[in-house]
């Protein structure tokens, strides 16, 4: 290959990367403002490693928040496809795996944790949050998910949960400590924590959750998404 050749190729692969770097950050942006099926439609027009995670999240965060039944099963499947699609590319990187797990799990949520259990997904999720972990300790979204993957395992499992799972309540807790210290402000991640807590029910999770999601409601919200999570904190807190 000659070197003006070498050029013209070179030149090429930037505009490449620049045109999916331009479309990425138009989609988060329809993505902050709520246009979540705009946002996944558009990232979804350049294949990349980057748009499949994207397209990943967005779809689970959509089924999860705005559908259900049969509807929400099929999103949470797309999702998970764009996740091991991610995979393909690069299975060192921690957010494909983080995708993978998050499109599981919504989707073992909406089935029941009991019989998500018994068609294996407590070891498919593990497997994925271990994975994304170990790339990158400090993926605050990971920690939240293994201390979430704990708590509903020990909310259904009871005394069984670390017999056959491994999955304990102090693990669980763990995980939502870390998650706080490196991202406490943050009203998805109080909303989170605070749902886990829940579900771990010991009467200083309870007062811990009710402090988060204080916390979370009297935070101010970055994006549509925010307010999302200030709702159902505000759902939850009635409850505890």
């Amino acid at each position: 290959m000659s070197k003006f050749s070498i050029i013209i190729v070179l030149v090429l692969f930037i505009k490449c990367v620049w045109a999916n770097e331009s479309e990425l950050k138009e989609a988060n942006i329809l993505f902050n403002k709520g246009e979540y099926l705009e946002s996944i439609n558009l990232a979804s027009q350049k294949p990349s490693l980057e748009s499949y995670i994207f397209c990943a999240r967005a779809l689970a965060i959509y089924g999860h928040f705005f559908l259900d039944g049969e509807e929400a099963i099929k999103v949470f499947k797309q999702a998970k496809e764009f996740a091991f699609l991610a995979l393909e590319i690069d299975n060192l990187d921690d957010n494909a795996h983080l995708e993978a797990s998050h499109s599981m799990g919504r989707y073992s949520q909406l089935i029941g944790i009991v019989v998500a259990l018994k068609d294996g997904y407590a070891e498919k999720i593990s497997f994925h949050l271990d994975e994304a972990l170990k790339i990158n300790p400090e993926n605050v979204s990971a920690q939240i998910s293994k201390g979430t993957w704990h708590a509903e395992i020990v909310d259904k499992a009871g005394f069984m949960a670390n017999i056959l799972y491994g999955a304990t309540s102090e693990q669980a807790r763990n995980h939502y400590e870390i998650a706080l210290n490196l991202d406490g402000k943050n009203i998805g991640v109080l909303y989170e924590v605070s749902y886990g807590l829940f579900l771990l029910d010991a009467k200083e999770d309870i007062i811990k959750a009710k402090q988060l999601l204080l916390k979370a409601i009297e935070s101010s919200p970055k994006n549509h998404l925010d307010k999302l999570y200030i709702k159902k904190s505000k759902e939850l807190l009635k409850i505890l």
